[in-house]
């Protein structure tokens, strides 16, 4: 009976990690595309009401890139 609850511990405790590492996949996705999904479409708005293309675009992405890898790196340092 003991090798029982030993499988059920094992079983929980893999099922915990597997939560924690969908968890941690999710909150590294985020972080890193949100950022480009508002600035990008934004880039271009304005690109298209300044009639800058591409420049703003351009920047917008570099800037989203940016902000991407500062949250990926908080993250990484268990800022957050």
């Amino acid at each position: 009976m003991s090798s029982t609850t030993e499988h059920d511990k094992i079983r929980s405790r893999d099922r915990e990690n597997a939560r924690r590492l969908l968890v941690s996949a999710a909150d590294t996705t985020w972080r890193m595309f949100v950022p480009a999904v508002i600035l990008v479409p934004a880039g271009i708005f304005c690109d298209l009401k300044f009639r800058t293309r591409p420049w703003l675009t351009v920047a917008a992405a570099a800037v989203g890139l940016a902000v991407s890898v500062w949250l990926v790196a908080r993250q990484l340092e268990g800022d957050e």
